[in-house]
């Protein structure tokens, strides 16, 4: 299973446990930018190094492993693979959220972390994808519906159907250079300034 080599941050209370993940993240040939003991650290390094994926414990002396992600997640969404002893195990399935996208049983073992790391990676680049299409599809919206009232202003203005509204927005987008949503803006700001003379 060959995947690209990740920037992996590894948090922990438990410097044995930390010490184990991080001879396996090596292993796998990924770069650790940072182990941390601390969700606060966790917060910090995650805002200063941006890594591609967090690997956490859940009980820390400041605040569990769960909340740290939840706080970074409302920031910038970064994918963690939270390890917890078998105690916890009920706590992490019932807290089971976007970011936190999978979850290991104590002891950790290299060959359970490796298919892990790829799923949560895979899953992370899928949803990063989704996201981009709704903002695009969003964007997309608003420019229809500015594209579509500056048709209206020209077919007003200027006695023309809708068709040929288009097409002499199309064409003066052309004339100037610019963007057919830049031409239309162009419109709609004309009509206002002369609105409000």
């Amino acid at each position: 299973m060959i995947m690209e080599s990740l920037q992996i941050l590894i948090a922990h209370s438990s410097h044995k446990t930390l010490t184990t993940i991080e001879n396996a993240v090596s292993r796998l040939g990924h770069e650790i930018i940072d182990t941390v003991q601390s969700g606060e650290a966790m917060m910090k390094a995650c805002e200063t190094q941006r890594p591609d994926l967090v690997i956490s414990g859940v009980r820390m002396p400041d605040m569990d492993g769960i909340r740290a992600l939840t706080l970074i997640g409302a920031e910038v969404p970064v994918p963690g693979i939270i390890v917890t002893p078998k105690s916890d195990l009920e706590l992490v399935e019932t807290a089971a959220l976007d970011h936190i996208m999978a979850w290991l049983v104590e002891p950790i073992r290299t060959i359970d972390l490796a298919p892990t790391i790829l799923l949560v990676h895979r899953r992370a680049q899928e949803f990063a994808e989704l996201r981009k299409e709704n903002h695009d599809l969003r964007a997309s919206l608003v420019d229809r519906k500015i594209i579509e009232q500056a048709k209206g202003i020209l077919m007003k203005t200027a006695g023309l159907d809708e068709g040929d509204a288009f097409r002499q927005l199309q064409k003066m987008a052309s004339h100037k250079r610019i963007r057919l949503i830049e031409m239309a803006q162009a419109v709609i700001h004309a009509e206002d300034a002369l609105d409000l003379s």
